[in-house]
């Protein structure tokens, strides 16, 4: 007897949601899905697209201190906006699927059990692909079990946005949290353990964001970890190596973790960590009929755009001839003001990876990019990392280093060269055109070394 559905799916998140219309209102598969109630996942609800508004509610008012509550309101009327754009359970029926609401539980390689208010179901189908997602991490912090800290996924479901808050973290959760909060008025402390903030990017890139962000008003502390946390009488304290400080509310921003360990893997012999499930190039576990995605797979960046791909990807492999490996090189963007975009290698990395004389790293400082001077956002630096003259990795600090960067990820995807990149006319005045900028300079800085054939011109005539 044929199996009721081609693809069964837990969790509707952006990998999810993008795997369910591909295979029902695409491919036409029969496809159920099981989700928690919040359709759309961390990226709606309260990690990509709030931050964002919410800062960029105080980007719009550049020339003065936005009130407060007006941009935490147009922060949460965007996430509604995006959550109805992106895909509400009404689309989803709407592409075919069978939508399940409840606890997902993996009973076999192709059944999922569905446990809700309603009661169990069981799902079966060829194919089950695992696109739960993460979760915040907690510290294992002495007292923190006991003080109601906040999460990116609480943070955001507040009515009204905290005055006065602490936060453990200065990842891009962290950055991102603590400038957009100080700008509408918040008191903000920003702790983190490690020597810098942004411990992953450039050196000299995460610098410049701290002093932006001290400019902004934000408390930034490096090289304190948290060593305790208490709360009494509605304020909360955390103990540090030069004392104690509080605050009305503390936000973890210390990293996520895999939302698998529930599933029930175990007893298939699926090994489900806090870091993810082991998959392998074409997103499969030890099991070939159930796949993970996302940030339900272990190794993988923990992206949106990372987590989109792999799901059509792994779709493709399920039911279409042909085979593809996901990518491992994905841009990534820190949404600041001014952002704080990467690809590829660090010159740290290249310099590792590679022998230290073929690298090479070329740098523009914004301050040479017209369409910056005259937006007054020139407080920043394009970096091209290069080995033996191909381009490797790419950094930017700047406004839209968002969209600047895409054009870097390409030529580090087919390893174009900078002079190739120089050979591109940009659009301008535009910040990309810093590219061009810097790559024409490098172009220049060859045509010296040549300036002795231009003159024997003076001798032939």
């Amino acid at each position: 007897m044929a199996r009721p559905y081609d693809l069964v799916i837990v969790g509707l998140g952006p990998a999810g949601l993008t795997a369910a219309r591909l295979a029902s209102q695409e491919l036409g598969l029969r496809v159920a899905a099981v989700d928690r109630g919040r359709i759309g996942g961390t990226n709606v609800w309260s990690g990509s697209i709030p931050s964002k508004a919410l800062l960029e509610a105080t980007v719009r008012h550049r020339q003065f201190k936005p009130d407060a509550k007006s941009a935490w309101e147009s922060m949460l009327a965007a996430r509604e906006s995006v959550h109805s754009h992106v895909a509400d359970a009404a689309s989803v029926l709407d592409w075919g699927v069978s939508l399940h609401t409840g606890t997902a539980v993996l009973t076999g390689p192709r059944t999922v059990e569905v446990a809700s208010d309603d009661g169990n179901a069981t799902l079966e189908g060829r194919f089950v692909l695992i696109a739960t997602g993460s979760v915040p991490a907690i510290p294992a912090i002495p007292g923190i079990a006991e003080v109601p800290v906040l999460t990116n996924e609480t943070l955001y479901d507040l009515k009204s946005p905290p005055t006065d808050i602490i936060i453990i973290g200065a990842g891009p959760v962290g950055v991102e949290s603590a400038q957009a909060l100080a700008r509408i008025g918040a008191k903000v402390q920003l702790f983190e353990a490690g020597p810098r903030i942004l411990p992953r990017e450039e050196p000299q890139l995460s610098e410049r964001l701290t002093d932006i962000l001290r400019n902004d008003g934000v408390d930034v502390h490096v090289g304190e970890p948290i060593l305790a946390a208490r709360s009494e009488h509605g304020r909360c304290y955390v103990e540090t190596v030069r004392g104690e400080v509080d605050a009305e509310h503390v936000l973890v921003a210390a990293g996520r973790s895999s939302s698998v360990t529930s599933l029930g893997l175990d007893s298939l012999g699926i090994v489900a960590t806090p870091a993810g499930i082991n998959v392998d190039a074409r997103s499969r576990t030890v099991l070939t009929s159930i796949y993970a995605v996302g940030d339900s797979a272990a190794g993988r960046p923990r992206l949106t755009s990372t987590a989109v791909a792999d799901a059509s990807l792994a779709i493709r492999d399920m039911f279409l001839p042909g085979r593809a490996q996901a990518s491992t090189m994905s841009p990534w963007c820190i949404f600041t003001e001014p952002e704080l975009a990467r690809v590829g290698f660090t010159a740290a990395q290249a310099r590792e990876r590679f022998r230290s004389r073929a690298v090479k790293v070329h740098q523009l400082e914004l301050s040479e990019v017209h369409r910056a001077l005259f937006e007054g956002s020139s407080e920043g630096l394009i970096e091209i990392v290069t080995v033996h003259g191909r381009i490797v990795g790419g950094h930017v600090i700047s406004s839209r280093a968002s969209e600047v960067i895409n054009e870097i990820a390409l030529a580090v995807r087919f390893s174009v060269s900078i002079e190739e990149l120089a050979r591109v006319p940009h659009v301008y005045p535009t910040i990309a055109s810093g590219i061009g900028r810097l790559a024409s300079d490098q172009a220049v800085l060859r045509l010296r070394r040549l300036k002795g054939f231009a003159k024997l011109g003076r001798l032939t005539g």
